[in-house]
């Protein structure tokens, strides 16, 4: 399911000209929605490989934190005046592995079902309403990284493993 043009308004950084720093939701946000958005931030960079880019994504999207491993794309968050929201795409190779988890996040579930298809790709939205769905979100993406690397190779290169 697509998200609304009044979705996209609540936008934190709508100025094409104006790049936000990569910090700036933390401060920018009100203390729990920074500490929700921190918590995603750090929780992605943590992860083997990933880099994070801050780009503008044209006039829906505004300014978008994207996670990227290799030249794979993982997910993207986006500030919104109510706390940050997440795309990520699920590849038709990675979709039943997806809802195959055991304990898949209901909201994850959701999100991979309801989403909007784009030729072998799924566009995934997921409303990150409390710290327990951010946390939900890193442990699922935990394992989107693996799959990734398992069907990029080039993705793999230079980057620590899973464990560390």
């Amino acid at each position: 399911m697509g998200r609304s043009a009044a979705f996209w308004a609540t936008s934190l950084y709508r100025n094409p000209r104006q790049e936000p720093k990569a910090t700036a939701p933390h401060k920018d946000l009100p203390p729990a929605l920074a500490a929700r958005f921190r918590r995603i931030r750090e929780g992605l960079l943590k992860l083997p490989g990933v880099a994070e880019h801050v780009k503008y994504m044209g006039p829906s999207w505004h300014w978008t934190w994207e996670y990227v491993v290799g030249h794979r794309k993982l997910c993207w968050v986006h500030v919104l005046e109510n706390g940050p929201a997440i795309t990520f795409t699920i590849a038709d190779s990675e979709e039943p592995k997806a809802l195959a988890l055991s304990r898949l996040p209901a909201a994850i579930g959701s999100a991979i079902r309801s989403a909007q298809r784009t030729g072998p790709v799924r566009w995934c939205a997921l409303e990150v309403s409390d710290q327990k769905a951010a946390d939900a979100f890193l442990s699922f993406v935990r394992r989107k990284l693996a799959w990734v690397v398992e069907e990029t190779p080039a993705a793999a290169a230079g980057r620590r493993s899973l464990a560390s």
